[in-house]
């Protein structure tokens, strides 16, 4: 399943009001956020996706889940899509936008490549 791990409990709350919509364009990869989804505990968001990859759009679903003293960065496994390099961008770019939330630096990832390409911007 990719992930990415941040140090840091970011603010799930700001972040569901927050959330850059994007559009983000990667090569023949267009993604954008259409909707976010906060738990009434505000300890989970869900971030409702589109990305565009020539043509085929998919609807990922990233889920936010607070976790001690970290903010997890997963694929919602309960909807269906492939886990390709472009729904793996965006989950990263997800992940970086929480930045801005209070999220700190990322812990752990499988990944390392695609956040390596996002840190560089």
């Amino acid at each position: 399943m990719p992930h990415v791990i941040r140090a840091g409990r970011a603010d799930l709350a700001a972040a569901s009001r927050e959330m850059p919509a994007g559009p983000w364009r990667w090569g023949a990869v267009v993604a954008r956020v259409e909707g976010c989804y906060l738990a009434p505990d505000a300890r989970a968001l869900l971030v409702a996706g589109v990305v565009i990859e020539y043509g085929r759009p998919q609807h990922p679903v990233v889920l936010i889940t607070l976790r001690g003293e970290e903010t997890a960065v997963h694929l919602w496994s309960v909807v269906p899509v492939e886990r390709n390099e472009a729904v793996k961008r965006l989950l990263v770019q997800v992940a970086q936008e929480l930045t801005r939330f209070g999220a700190g630096a990322v812990v752990t990832t499988n990944l390392p490549t695609l956040v390596a390409m996002a840190d560089q911007g």
